[in-house]
């Protein structure tokens, strides 16, 4: 299970995260956003654990904990396609369109073949 630990201080490390998440299995990927214009890491990381079960023990037990200060928000991590597939449309984005097949609606000549135009 994916979960997002946000209001994360600075100061808090990631040895630290590591240490409150252990009780609940196994750590299978451990991110935390750098900020792109400063390089400091950013006020929240994503945690995936091995097991279910125990990613929803660890959101009943850390959601509200503080640490360095800040109360934790835990939950599941929310999958970031679901959320543009469920966006207004852009009309930039031609992602979701469906390409209209063009009426040929020329004239037919005699032979059977449509009639062509010159162009100018």
């Amino acid at each position: 299970m994916k979960l997002f630990i946000g209001n994360l201080s600075f100061d808090a490390t990631e040895p630290e995260l590591r240490e409150i998440l252990e009780p609940f299995g196994p750590i299978l990927e451990f991110v935390r956003p750098l900020d792109r214009e400063t390089g400091r890491v950013r006020g929240f990381a994503f945690i995936t654990l091995a097991d279910r079960d125990k990613g929803t023990e660890a959101i009943e037990a850390l959601n509200g904990k503080e640490i360095h200060g800040r109360q934790l928000n835990v939950n599941e991590a929310e999958d970031r396609s679901h959320h543009r597939s469920s966006a207004p449309h852009q009309p930039w984005d031609r992602s979701n369109t469906q390409t209209e097949k063009r009426v040929d609606d020329r004239p037919v000549k005699k032979d059977g073949k449509k009639v062509t135009y010159k162009s100018i």
